[in-house]
């Protein structure tokens, strides 16, 4: 995975998001930000049909523990079915961005 950082808040996390050092990259980003009160942060996640459950339950804990507000713009329909499928779309706000959605 790469992180693509497009403005203080806002990240494009391009390929797999399956490893576990891509959920330990996107942890040292959002532990900085830790201290900060109501923190929002937006993710594009362009390619990956799959994430790292470690990568979720911490995105969770942040949002349920820690006040974070995630914003996820998702291009493949296989994810983004699965963010509603598990629920998680009651703790993030989740966007369908797939090509298909605007056909």
């Amino acid at each position: 995975m790469r992180i693509e950082k497009t403005d203080e808040n806002s990240f494009i996390l391009h390929g797999k998001i399956k490893e576990f050092t891509d959920y330990l990259d996107v942890k040292s980003i959002l532990e900085k930000r830790k201290r900060e009160s109501h923190v929002e942060i937006s993710f594009t996640i362009p390619q990956a049909r799959d994430i790292n459950r470690y990568l979720l339950g911490y995105w969770l804990k942040l949002a349920r523990k820690d006040g974070f507000k995630f914003h996820f713009h998702i291009s493949s329909p296989h994810l983004y079915d699965t963010f509603v499928r598990l629920g998680l779309h009651k703790f993030f706000e989740v966007y369908n961005d797939s090509v298909e959605f605007y056909l």
